[in-house]
Protein backbone atom coordinates (compact mmCIF):
# COMPACT_ATOMS: atom_id res chain seq x y z
CA UNK A 1 0.00 0.00 0.00
CA UNK A 2 2.95 2.64 1.03
CA UNK A 3 4.56 1.68 -1.97
CA UNK A 4 2.30 1.98 -4.35
CA UNK A 5 1.35 5.27 -2.58
CA UNK A 6 4.76 6.04 -3.41
CA UNK A 7 5.13 5.37 -6.64
CA UNK A 8 1.45 6.81 -7.49
CA UNK A 9 3.02 10.12 -6.46
CA UNK A 10 0.30 10.26 -3.59
CA UNK A 11 2.54 9.83 -1.02
CA UNK A 12 4.58 13.00 -2.00
CA UNK A 13 1.87 14.90 -2.57
CA UNK A 14 0.42 14.31 0.92
CA UNK A 15 3.30 15.64 2.50
CA UNK A 16 3.42 18.05 -0.11
CA UNK A 17 0.11 19.09 1.56
CA UNK A 18 0.69 18.92 5.01
CA UNK A 19 4.33 21.08 4.76
CA UNK A 20 1.96 23.65 3.28
CA UNK A 21 -0.18 23.93 5.78
CA UNK A 22 2.03 24.05 8.40
CA UNK A 23 4.63 26.57 6.48
CA UNK A 24 1.99 28.67 6.22
CA UNK A 25 -0.10 28.43 9.20
CA UNK A 26 3.71 28.69 11.21
CA UNK A 27 4.36 31.98 9.44
CA UNK A 28 1.06 33.55 9.92
CA UNK A 29 0.57 32.43 13.96
CA UNK A 30 4.41 31.54 15.24
CA UNK A 31 5.48 34.90 13.28
CA UNK A 32 3.25 37.02 13.48
CA UNK A 33 2.21 36.19 17.07
CA UNK A 34 5.94 36.20 17.84
CA UNK A 35 5.60 40.13 16.20
CA UNK A 36 2.67 41.07 18.44
CA UNK A 37 4.57 39.78 21.18
CA UNK A 38 7.06 41.94 20.89
CA UNK A 39 5.20 45.08 20.20
CA UNK A 40 3.27 44.47 23.55
CA UNK A 41 6.45 46.07 25.11
CA UNK A 42 5.35 49.20 23.81
CA UNK A 43 2.31 49.52 26.53
CA UNK A 44 1.71 47.83 29.74
CA UNK A 45 -1.53 48.72 29.67
CA UNK A 46 -2.35 47.19 26.39
CA UNK A 47 -0.43 43.83 27.73
CA UNK A 48 -2.15 43.70 31.15
CA UNK A 49 -5.61 44.11 29.42
CA UNK A 50 -5.08 41.68 27.15
CA UNK A 51 -3.65 38.84 29.13
CA UNK A 52 -6.67 37.59 30.84
CA UNK A 53 -7.87 36.95 26.86
CA UNK A 54 -5.01 35.56 25.95
CA UNK A 55 -4.77 33.03 28.24
CA UNK A 56 -8.27 31.66 27.63
CA UNK A 57 -7.83 31.97 24.39
CA UNK A 58 -4.58 29.55 24.97
CA UNK A 59 -6.71 27.07 26.99
CA UNK A 60 -9.16 26.41 24.34
CA UNK A 61 -8.23 22.87 22.59
CA UNK A 62 -7.85 22.70 18.71
CA UNK A 63 -9.83 19.79 18.80
CA UNK A 64 -12.78 21.95 20.21
CA UNK A 65 -11.97 24.77 17.63
CA UNK A 66 -11.14 22.69 14.23
CA UNK A 67 -14.57 21.46 13.69
CA UNK A 68 -15.89 25.39 13.58
CA UNK A 69 -12.65 26.37 11.76
CA UNK A 70 -13.83 23.74 9.09
CA UNK A 71 -17.49 25.08 9.16
CA UNK A 72 -16.11 29.20 8.39
CA UNK A 73 -13.70 28.55 5.73
CA UNK A 74 -14.06 25.67 4.29
CA UNK A 75 -12.95 21.89 3.94
CA UNK A 76 -9.69 22.98 1.72
CA UNK A 77 -6.09 24.76 2.72
CA UNK A 78 -7.23 27.84 4.01
CA UNK A 79 -8.71 25.87 7.29
CA UNK A 80 -5.94 23.84 8.09
CA UNK A 81 -3.36 26.91 7.83
CA UNK A 82 -6.30 28.72 10.27
CA UNK A 83 -5.72 25.82 12.91
CA UNK A 84 -2.12 25.72 12.63
CA UNK A 85 -1.92 29.25 13.35
CA UNK A 86 -4.26 29.39 16.17
CA UNK A 87 -2.63 26.14 17.94
CA UNK A 88 0.84 28.34 17.69
CA UNK A 89 -0.15 32.03 18.16
CA UNK A 90 -0.52 31.65 22.26
CA UNK A 91 3.17 30.23 22.48
CA UNK A 92 4.42 32.98 20.72
CA UNK A 93 3.06 35.83 21.75
CA UNK A 94 3.56 34.99 25.58
CA UNK A 95 7.32 33.99 24.80
CA UNK A 96 8.22 36.70 22.58
CA UNK A 97 6.36 39.04 25.24
CA UNK A 98 8.34 38.07 28.24
CA UNK A 99 11.23 38.23 26.21
CA UNK A 100 10.82 41.70 25.66
CA UNK A 101 9.83 42.65 29.61
CA UNK A 102 13.05 41.46 30.49
CA UNK A 103 15.09 43.96 28.72
CA UNK A 104 17.50 45.21 30.98
CA UNK A 105 15.63 48.27 32.20
CA UNK A 106 19.52 49.74 33.21
CA UNK A 107 20.18 49.60 29.44
CA UNK A 108 17.10 51.51 28.28
CA UNK A 109 17.89 54.04 30.76
CA UNK A 110 21.49 54.43 28.93
CA UNK A 111 19.63 54.46 25.69
CA UNK A 112 17.07 57.25 26.99
CA UNK A 113 19.77 59.34 28.29
CA UNK A 114 21.25 59.33 25.12
CA UNK A 115 18.12 60.70 23.79
CA UNK A 116 17.18 57.48 21.85
CA UNK A 117 12.85 57.42 21.23
CA UNK A 118 11.02 54.22 22.14
CA UNK A 119 10.83 53.22 18.72
CA UNK A 120 14.96 53.42 18.27
CA UNK A 121 15.00 51.71 21.75
CA UNK A 122 12.19 49.13 20.44
CA UNK A 123 14.43 48.12 17.19
CA UNK A 124 18.08 48.65 18.43
CA UNK A 125 17.73 46.88 22.28
CA UNK A 126 14.65 45.42 23.02
CA UNK A 127 13.82 43.09 19.67
CA UNK A 128 17.64 41.64 19.92
CA UNK A 129 17.66 40.87 23.45
CA UNK A 130 14.27 39.21 23.06
CA UNK A 131 15.55 37.17 19.94
CA UNK A 132 16.36 34.70 22.22
CA UNK A 133 13.26 34.18 23.75
CA UNK A 134 11.10 34.50 20.25
CA UNK A 135 13.52 31.43 18.61
CA UNK A 136 12.39 29.35 21.90
CA UNK A 137 9.12 29.80 20.68
CA UNK A 138 9.53 28.92 17.34
CA UNK A 139 10.97 25.71 18.40
CA UNK A 140 8.30 24.77 20.60
CA UNK A 141 5.59 25.39 18.26
CA UNK A 142 6.73 23.49 15.88
CA UNK A 143 5.27 20.44 17.12
CA UNK A 144 2.16 22.81 17.90
CA UNK A 145 1.59 23.51 14.21
CA UNK A 146 2.28 19.98 12.85
CA UNK A 147 -0.42 18.61 15.70
CA UNK A 148 -2.67 21.60 14.04
CA UNK A 149 -2.27 20.65 11.04
CA UNK A 150 -2.97 16.79 11.00
CA UNK A 151 -6.25 17.45 13.90
CA UNK A 152 -7.78 19.57 10.54
CA UNK A 153 -6.70 16.60 8.23
CA UNK A 154 -8.28 14.16 10.49
CA UNK A 155 -11.57 16.14 10.77
CA UNK A 156 -12.21 17.18 6.39
CA UNK A 157 -9.40 16.69 4.00
CA UNK A 158 -8.61 14.36 1.07
CA UNK A 159 -5.25 14.93 1.04
CA UNK A 160 -2.24 15.05 3.81
CA UNK A 161 -0.59 13.13 6.15
CA UNK A 162 -3.19 13.24 8.62
CA UNK A 163 -5.84 12.34 5.58
CA UNK A 164 -3.05 8.92 4.95
CA UNK A 165 -2.99 7.96 8.64
CA UNK A 166 -6.76 7.92 8.68
CA UNK A 167 -7.75 6.25 5.84
CA UNK A 168 -4.85 3.77 6.87
CA UNK A 169 -6.27 3.26 10.80
CA UNK A 170 -10.03 2.74 8.99
CA UNK A 171 -8.57 0.11 6.47
CA UNK A 172 -6.46 -1.13 9.55
CA UNK A 173 -3.38 -0.84 7.19
CA UNK A 174 -1.16 -1.00 9.81
CA UNK A 175 2.11 0.01 7.83
CA UNK A 176 0.15 2.67 6.09
CA UNK A 177 -0.42 4.65 9.97
CA UNK A 178 3.34 3.71 11.29
CA UNK A 179 4.79 5.50 8.12
CA UNK A 180 2.65 8.26 8.68
CA UNK A 181 3.54 9.10 12.30
CA UNK A 182 7.27 8.04 10.85
CA UNK A 183 6.45 10.68 7.99
CA UNK A 184 5.63 13.42 10.74
CA UNK A 185 8.45 12.65 12.97
CA UNK A 186 10.38 13.31 10.30
CA UNK A 187 9.47 16.57 9.20
CA UNK A 188 9.84 17.52 12.69
CA UNK A 189 13.33 16.74 12.68
CA UNK A 190 13.40 18.72 9.19
CA UNK A 191 11.59 21.94 11.25
CA UNK A 192 13.85 22.19 13.80
CA UNK A 193 16.97 22.15 11.89
CA UNK A 194 15.66 24.75 9.83
CA UNK A 195 14.85 26.61 13.18
CA UNK A 196 18.08 25.94 14.10
CA UNK A 197 19.58 27.50 11.41
CA UNK A 198 17.42 30.57 11.49
CA UNK A 199 18.81 30.77 15.40
CA UNK A 200 22.49 30.71 14.01
CA UNK A 201 21.96 32.86 11.58
CA UNK A 202 20.44 35.62 14.35
CA UNK A 203 23.54 34.69 16.25
CA UNK A 204 25.97 35.88 14.17
CA UNK A 205 23.76 38.90 12.62
CA UNK A 206 23.74 40.36 16.90
CA UNK A 207 27.53 38.93 17.69
CA UNK A 208 28.26 41.76 14.35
Amino acid sequence: MLYKRAVSGELWSDIGVTSSEVILGFLVGAVGGSALGLLLWYSQFVADLTAPFIAAIGSIPVLAVAPLTIIWFGTEMTSKVVIVAFSCVVVSLTTSYSGARRTDPDLVNLMKSFGATRSQIFRKLVVPSAMSWVVSGLKLNIGFALVGAIVGEYISSDAGVGHMILRGSSNFTITLVIAGIAIVMVMVLVFNILVAGLERILGRHQKS
